[in-house]
């Protein structure tokens, strides 16, 4: 059975885990926000992970009872002859009987019956990693989504600043006679509308830490800190070797060959079902006076209406075993979609990413700087500067909007794929 490879993953499987084992707890949460933390502190915390991790121990006990042996019978009897008194000693036919039988099932039924159970524990396990992966991919998102509310705030206030600098400008200008007060009233327009727009975000930051602490399990108020700025990363797989890994890797993937293999095993069972178990039987019995008497026998369970009953069982587990084909070709189909999909919206995000650092942004705050200086010397009215300086603002929004972007569909695709994609 494969194992989770991850030292922090494996210890969110146990039932009792330390806080400390894996470096998260709320403390950590209140200082500035890693990733790595609270993807850590989901692991542990998270009750759909924890739900599905106590699934697959369950699963995980499964197959040793399935194997085993059904339990022994035993029995004790008293034969009397008569209803006035007891004759055990006085009478050849009162006796005291003691028997145990055992059912034996054909050999190779409690086998397939202990594969059957293990590739369903195995199938257990891959759903419990595909919940853990999904769970993990949504920390990750609205982790990225917070990371980028907090960024566009910040970026914002300083525009700000930078806005309430022009309108300053434009009312000297305007009281020594250079300019016009609808260059003033312009600037606090766009004032407001800044005003506006951050009190629309500090809504949305708001919202977001409680679908944050949601799955962390934790009270919607908890208070999260500030969390790290946003870095350039880049895939560090291409899309052939992503559909390779997801193959190998992805959950959805392994639990359908998972119940391809239960299958295969239920079809060898209802097989073998045609063969007869067997039933020994063992019993000791004590005459008193006379001498005891033992006894040991077999019993066969014959197969007699195989016609309707194991014939049809060979038929039905046929039938589940081409279903469970089915849907491994359907999984596997379905996982290569998901992943062209998030790999071509990671790739585009990317590609934004550097257009508008490379190039965009630099050619944005050339076009501000310029129209600055030939609006303090009058050469360029304030529509302008204030055009190149909404332009300026938006480009950058949209860069932080697509590095967003691109950790979304990173962490989706990370999901799906069930290695890691980025570096």
């Amino acid at each position: 059975m494969r194992r989770l490879r991850n030292g922090c993953v494996t210890a969110a499987l146990l039932v009792v885990v330390p806080a400390a084992f894996c470096g998260a707890d709320d403390d950590d949460l209140g200082g500035p926000l890693k990733l790595d933390t609270v993807v850590a502190y989901a692991r542990q915390h998270n009750p759909e992970i924890r739900a599905a991790v106590s699934k697959w121990h369950a699963a995980e006990a499964r197959p040793a009872q399935a194997g085993s042996l059904p339990d022994p019978m035993v029995d004790v009897a008293y034969h009397n002859e008569s209803f006035d008194r007891l004759t055990q000693g006085s009478s050849e036919f009162a006796w005291i009987r003691i028997g145990a039988s055992q059912e034996v099932p054909f050999p190779g039924k409690l086998g397939l019956k202990q594969r059957i159970a293990t590739t369903e524990a195995e199938e257990t396990h891959q759903d419990s990693r595909r919940i853990e992966l999904e769970v993990i991919g949504r920390v990750k998102m609205a982790y990225a989504e917070y990371a980028h509310l907090f960024e566009l705030l910040d970026l914002l206030g300083r525009n700000r600043d930078l806005l309430q600098k022009f309108a300053r400008t434009a009312e000297v200008k305007y009281s020594v006679g250079e300019g016009i007060q609808q260059d003033v009233l312009r600037a606090h327009v766009e004032l407001s509308l800044l005003v506006d727009r951050e009190t629309s975000l500090e809504q949305r930051r708001q919202s977001q830490t409680a679908e944050l602490n949601g799955l962390l399990n934790r009270p919607p108020s908890a208070p999260l800190g500030t969390p790290q700025h946003s870095e350039e990363k880049h895939l560090t797989r291409s899309l052939d070797e992503s559909l390779a890994e997801a193959l190998e890797h992805a959950p959805e993937v392994n639990a359908a060959q998972s119940r391809v293999n239960g299958s295969e095993s239920m079809v060898a069972l209802a097989r073998r079902d045609f063969l007869p178990d067997f039933v020994l039987r063992a019993d000791y019995m004590n005459k008193a006076s006379l001498q005891p008497e033992w006894e040991v026998g077999v019993g066969v369970k014959v197969p007699l209406h195989f016609a309707t009953k194991q014939s049809a069982g060979v038929d039905e587990a046929a039938a589940t075993l081409a279903e469970a084909h089915a849907e491994h070709q359907n999984a596997a189909v379905r996982v290569q979609a998901r992943i062209r999909d998030l790999y071509a919206r990671a790739q585009a995000a990317e590609r934004l990413i550097a257009l508008y650092r490379q190039t965009i942004i630099p050619q944005a705050h050339l076009a501000l700087e310029s129209a600055t200086s030939a609006y303090s010397v009058n050469k360029v009215d304030f529509l302008t500067l204030l055009n190149s300086f909404t332009v300026m603002l938006e480009y950058e929004m949209r860069y932080h909007e697509e590095l967003s972007n691109f950790q979304k569909a990173v962490a989706e695709l990370e999901a799906v794929v069930g290695e890691p994609v980025e570096g």
